[in-house]
């Protein structure tokens, strides 16, 4: 007696398509995932760097200000000198025109 053979079953066509594909999917959600921390982390670092350069632009301004100040001041104290200097000079020469 002789059994009859079965015919060897082959895997569906979409079950051998099906294996990569959901692999790949997988795969992508993982870079997704990675590429969504990097991004947030990005932000974040972005958000740091734009804080501190306003701050250094409002550094920058107030230093210029006051920069304008040191420099009026500075232009007066030579005018005072510059007077306070001729005024000498004009009382060192009278003396020497009363002798």
């Amino acid at each position: 007696m002789s059994t009859p053979t079965t015919p060897e079953s082959k895997p569906s066509p979409w079950l051998t398509m099906a294996v990569p594909i959901v692999v790949t999917l997988l795969g992508l959600a993982v870079q997704w995932g990675t590429l969504g921390a990097d991004v947030r982390h990005l932000e974040r670092r972005t958000t740091t760097v734009e804080t501190d350069l306003s701050r250094v632009a409002a550094t920058q301004s107030n230093a210029a200000i006051q920069a304008g100040r040191l420099e009026e001041q500075l232009r007066a104290l030579n005018s005072e000198i510059a007077r306070l200097s001729r005024a000498v000079e004009k009382l060192t020469e009278k003396p020497q025109a009363s002798r």
